[in-house]
């Protein structure tokens, strides 16, 4: 008999010892199941970080790529600006005057409208260089320029073709007209002006083409301006010298 209840203690106490090891394990393996979760939380905080600085790196790339472009967009706009621009008096120059003339004589024939071409030269210009030095004569230029901008259009083109001679595009000038328009012109650069410590009262000869008269094509339009220019030039008395 206390063989049996000796027996009986020892399955109670081995029952006790699993039901202990039991819950010691379960306890193991939450404290690992936690550790696990905690780590892959871990491992999933540190990608949402990384996710985070890789975009606000590829926005900084994407921002640095967009300033470059803008100022290459710049740098190119400058450079294209100057290649068209005389320095001296930033009018547009010859390479922009075949440009806008071929595009006006295109759009001219399409409309069926005329087209003037005025080709100018200042008279005596080669006497204020020897006189007043070519500063003076520089500063003449930029008055001139000047002036042309304020008078004509501004569907208007007024270039530097080098020199003291200047070329406009007027579109829709009708021929009738043209006498007046070229006469505009001549009167606002005659107005007296101070270079060189002189007063000067500028004296321009004026020679024009029209479209479709005196031709249509760029190249014609400007040498029978130029031509007719020089015919204004001779039948003239330049009391200043020869250009």
């Amino acid at each position: 008999m206390s063989i049996d209840a000796e027996g009986v203690e020892q399955l109670a106490q081995l029952r006790r010892e699993i039901s202990h090891a039991e819950q010691a394990l379960k306890a193991l393996l939450a404290e690992l199941a936690c550790a696990r979760s905690e780590k892959d939380l871990g491992s999933l905080h540190w990608l949402v970080l990384e996710n985070e600085r890789l975009y606000a790196a590829l926005e900084a790339q994407n921002d640095r790529a967009a300033e470059e472009a803008d100022s290459a967009h710049a740098a190119l706009q400058d450079a294209i600006r100057i290649s068209e621009t005389d320095p001296l008096t930033q009018l547009p120059n010859r390479v922009v005057l075949w440009d806008r003339l071929a595009h006006d004589l295109d759009l001219a024939r399409r409309r069926g409208t005329p087209l003037a071409v005025l080709y100018l030269d200042l008279d005596g210009f080669k006497s204020v260089n020897d006189r007043l030095g070519h500063e003076a004569g520089d500063q003449l230029l930029r008055h001139v320029a000047r002036l042309l901008r304020t008078t004509l259009r501004a569907s208007d083109t007024v270039c530097r073709m080098g020199g003291d001679e200047f070329v406009i595009v007027a579109d829709d000038v009708q021929p009738p007209r043209l006498t007046r328009f070229v006469d505009k012109i001549a009167r606002a650069l005659g107005c007296p002006c101070m270079v060189g410590g002189e007063i000067l009262i500028p004296e321009v000869s004026i020679g024009a083409s029209s479209f479709p008269e005196d031709g249509d094509q760029p190249e014609v339009l400007v040498r029978r301006a130029d031509e007719n220019m020089y015919k204004v030039k001779r039948s003239r008395k330049d009391p200043s010298g020869p250009a």
